[in-house]
Order: C-alpha cells, then structure tokens, then sequence
C-alpha cells in the first residue's frame, strides 16, 4: 500500500516543471509505445470496437487492395468491426464535387470501378475474417442517384411529391427518394442486400437514414437476410421505435451533448447526459454506437479538434469507458485534424503519426475489449461518480461488474488541478493502466491531473 498515489507525484512534476504546452504535457504521461492488440479478443458482443473506413480517402491508392493490404495495422490497433461506406458505383448525374457522394448510390449489385472489383472485395473480406474482424456494409436505402438504372426501368420505385417524380429530397440534390409503399420496389431492395451476404460473406449493414423507411420494411428485410446468415444490424438513428428490429443504432443525443459540452465547458450537464445515456430504458437489452467523430461530422461540422478544443483526449477516454460500443473514424486514431471531402478523392494523411494519439486508443481498445465492467447491453453497468473539491472541472467516475472496476479520472482545464475525494474514494488497490505500479487511495491523499488530462485505473484487470 503507497501512501501517496502516484497522480500526486506526477502532479508536482507537472507543476513545478518547466512546462511546454497542453500536448507536450500529454507526450509526458503517456508511453511511447503501447501493446498491441493482436491477440486480444473482445469478451462480448458488445465490448467490440468499430472502425468507419472510407475507402476513397483511406490511402493515396483509394481502393480495396490498398486498404487490405492495411489490416495489419487495423488489427493491432484493436479493431474489431470494419464498417466500409457506401462501396457501388456513384451516380454521374447532378454529382455533388469532382467524385461525388458515396451516398448517391447507381447500382446495388457492383463495386465502384475507382475501389476495385469483386475478387478485391472477397480477398479483402476472406482476409478480415482471418485476422477476426468482421466487414459491414453501409447500406443506402432510402433514396438513389438519379441515374440509377430503376429511374427509367421502373419509375413506379420512386416517390413522388407536388406532381413531380422522382424528386430530391431537402437537401440533397444528388439522390431521389424511393417509394416504399411499393411491394415490388422492397423486394428488389431486399434482394440486393441478400446478395451481398451470400456472394460476399458480410457481418452486418450499417443502414443510412433508417427512419426515413418505414420500420416494417426494415424487419422483412431483417427477416430475409438473416435467413440467409445472421449479421449485425446497426441503425443511423436515434428512434427507439427502431430498435426493436436493429442490434443498435447512434447515441445521437449524446453526441450532441458532448459538442455542447466543447462550447459551454459545462461540466454538470456533461454529466447529466452520459447518465442519461446509461440509463435509457429502451436500450437496456440493447446497444448503441458512441462517438466522437464520423463522416458527416467531420466533413461539415469540423474536426473533434474544432469541437472540443483541447478536450480530444480526456473526450476520447470518456466515450470509449462511459457506454458500449465506440466509433473510430479513420485517421482519427493519429490526431488528424483534417476534414475529408466526402465528394472528393482526399487522402488522410498518415504521416506524422501523433504518437499521443496512437497510443491512446491503442490501450482504449485494449481495455474496452477485455474489461467486464465496460461491457454493454443487458449486462451494462451504471456509472460510480467520484466527488471531488473540483467537481467544476475534474470528472472522476467508474464502472463496476462483480470485483472489475475501472476508473477514469478526467481534467478539462486548460491547466493541471491539485484535487481529492471529498465523500469517499474507490476502495482496494487499483493498477495504473496507462503506466506501470498500482495505488490504493483516500479522501486525503491529494490528486494532481496536467492541463487537458487524463488518468485511468483498473482494479483487477481482466
């Protein structure tokens, strides 16, 4: 037992050394190198990470080859499901940008020419699974692009609005809306979505504006597919009404909260909404996918760096330990603080890697996979927050299943905070999972987090 935990030690460091800025604080805490995560596997369903490729952007090549060529790295940074945008061929007319949108779908049944053919995607595929990853498809039902070959085979598939048919719907003036009121147009959609399971070996779909098609296509397709072979079914929506037929869907609200959060500072209302994330009724046997980024954030609303100021990482160790099922986008896991053109080829920049970054989500990865108390679904634990004497600034919560604990401790100053428990303190000894040694600690032992901090603890570690 340490009478003085080791945060307090590195708080006087911080303090009284002569300090650069917040990242280079940061550098100083966190290894350089982190474990890799090859051979570590998820203990549930729902302690999985997911990772959204866009292909077109995700290397200089732009293709399928190239990105599988990258499973290596994907693999050992902890990804267990790769959820691929839209992959078909994109509509020429009204095309939004020189590439135009992977939204505007021309042709359920092919492979965008510019990523590659067929025998590139089931390599690719054949591959993932072997390094035990799995592959979804990001499926766009709800509208397709104007030159779609149903446009003039069958007009009767699209829906009409004011005397005109088909039309675009607000805003998107690159795609046209389909009519699900249409039997035979459901049915054609539901065979393409078959297809793609029992050609190409998929795991799931992650459907696009799902509460724009009505809930009871949804199941049929559900239903015929999963006849098929039983895949995972994410939702981008936020209607419970859909849940009862999607495995899960977005933590939309939270997400929201936590944009408000990097404008307001607020610290209590940040609070109020992970518990409220936690402890929604209509997905206590469900799941749901938190983020911090995705394509549509970060193509029109700006980069996290944008949104939360120097809050990504001390964010980034929240949303990975508060919930279930986290989200990276691709180059998010390097510090890229870059929006991608969604209608444009735009590759990440891979180089320089911000060693800071990697690490981090290296050991999230790590954690989130392999910790009972970070599992989600029926078995979602509550959140434990820890009272301190800066409560306005210092975030200190854990989550418990049966003798695994993990605490996180969160500073969102912009300057490192001497704080300590007030009521009570995690009892036992707890391992520092982001350095070496374990502490025990108490209401008056001080704390020390930098600027922008971030600690996290594990009593024991699975």
């Amino acid at each position: 037992m340490k009478k003085t935990p080791y945060l307090f030690v590195l708080g006087i460091f911080c303090c009284f050394a002569l300090l650069g800025s917040c990242q280079d604080d940061l550098d100083r805490i966190t290894p350089a190198v982190a474990p890799g995560n090859t051979e570590v596997k998820p203990i549930s369903d729902f302690n999985k990470v997911i990772y959204e490729v866009n292909v077109r952007n995700y290397s200089a090549a732009g293709t399928i080859a190239a990105l599988k060529n990258d499973l290596p790295r994907l693999k050992d940074l902890g990804v267990d499901i790769l959820w691929l945008m839209p992959i078909h061929p994109i509509g020429e007319e009204k095309r939004q940008g020189t590439k135009g949108s992977p939204y505007a779908v021309k042709d359920y049944l092919a492979i965008n020419p510019d990523l590659g053919t067929d025998a590139d995607l089931k390599a690719f595929i054949t591959t993932a699974h072997e390094q035990g990853m799995e592959v979804w498809l990001d499926w766009v039902a709800n509208h397709t692009a104007w030159d779609h070959s149903w446009v003039k085979e069958h007009i009767d598939f699209y829906a009409e609005k004011n005397g005109q048919r088909p039309y675009s719907p607000d805003g998107w003036t690159d795609v046209v809306e389909l009519d699900y009121s249409n039997p035979a147009l459901r049915q054609a959609m539901i065979d393409a979505m078959k297809y793609w399971v029992s050609e190409f070996d998929i795991d799931g779909y992650r459907c696009d504006a799902v509460s724009f098609v009505p809930v009871d296509f949804w199941k049929e397709a559900r239903a015929q597919v999963d006849a098929i072979k039983p895949i995972t079914w994410l939702a981008e929506s936020d209607n419970p009404a859909y849940a009862a037929v999607f495995d899960m869907d977005y933590a939309w609200a939270f997400n929201t909260s936590l944009n408000e959060f990097g404008h307001q500072q607020n610290l209590d209302q940040l609070v109020a909404a992970c518990n409220k994330l936690v402890n929604n009724p209509n997905y206590a046997e469900k799941s749901r996918m938190v983020y911090l980024s995705n394509h549509d954030l970060n193509a029109f609303e700006g980069t996290e760096f944008s949104r939360y100021g120097n809050n990504v990482l001390p964010l980034t160790a929240l949303y990975f330990t508060v919930y279930d099922m986290p989200l990276i986008y691709n180059g998010q896991e390097i510090g890229m603080n870059k929006a991608l053109s969604l209608f444009e080829h735009d590759p990440i920049p891979w180089q320089p890697t911000n060693a800071t970054y990697l690490d981090l989500f290296k050991r999230l990865t790590r954690l989130k996979r392999t910790q009972p108390a970070l599992t989600g679904g029926k078995g979602r634990s509550p959140i434990n927050r820890y009272p301190t004497n800066h409560d306005d600034q210092v975030l200190v919560y854990s989550r418990t299943q049966q003798n695994n604990e993990v605490l996180v401790m969160l500073n969102f100053s912009n300057n490192p905070i001497r704080f300590h428990f007030t009521t009570h303190s995690p009892i036992g000894e707890f391992v520092d999972y982001l350095k070496d040694g374990s502490t025990h600690f108490s209401t008056h032992d001080p704390l020390v987090l930098p600027a922008n901090g971030y600690a996290i603890y594990v009593k024991n570690p699975q």
